[in-house]
């Protein structure tokens, strides 16, 4: 049998399909999988728990604190970030992917009319930059995140901040990408206005 529509069909060479195999019954499968087989609890035999990739509850509890110590480690060696025209800011956007490069042009606008802004792009969103802008919420008076969704980002900031400033939160959907000077519309009216 040869596909040449659909999703496989968007391939590079026709796929061919093997024969057609009949479903296996439930005595095949029990047969073939033995005692583990994920079909119920059959009446003659006890319930089984799958409760992860270890049975052992304490063995799985061991395995979950070695990744919670990666997990620490990584927060202190893998985070990625960096900081544009922040030395003297008294804003900050928090902005990552395109919308950093687009509130790049926003901070060249904002600065035309005196207000000092900078940007804090985080490389990785984990491990998420929060040292550094906590640090930087000691410095400025207020940060914008901008996004492109619903504002996933800002509640990490406002972590981040602990309530020390100001955060709010600019974003466009659908794929609408926002105009520095909405940017900094909104930089006015939400942080500094506010």
């Amino acid at each position: 049998m040869i596909l040449a529509d659909g999703v496989i069909g968007q391939m590079m060479e026709k796929v061919q399909l093997s024969d057609y195999k009949p479903r296996w019954t439930d005595e095949e499968i029990e047969k073939i999988s033995g005692d583990w087989a994920l079909t119920g609890k059959k009446a003659n035999r006890q319930r089984h728990i799958a409760t992860s990739l270890e049975l052992d509850s304490y063995k799985q509890e061991v395995f979950n604190q070695k990744l919670q110590a990666k997990y620490r480690e990584m927060e202190e060696k893998e985070v990625r970030c960096e900081e544009i025209a922040c030395e003297d800011a008294d804003y900050l956007f928090v902005a990552y992917g395109s919308c950093s490069r687009i509130c790049q042009k926003a901070v060249q606008l904002a600065r035309e009319k005196g207000i000092k802004v900078g940007i804090l792009r985080p490389i990785t969103l984990y491990p998420f930059p929060t040292k550094e802008i906590a640090n930087l919420a000691k410095k400025v008076k207020g940060i914008l995140t901008v996004e492109m969704s619903a504002g996933q980002m800002v509640e990490d900031v406002r972590l981040a901040v602990n309530g020390l400033i100001p955060v709010e939160h600019y974003g466009r959907f659908g794929g609408v990408i926002p105009t520095p000077d909405e940017i900094v519309e909104a930089l006015e009216k939400q942080i500094i206005g506010a």
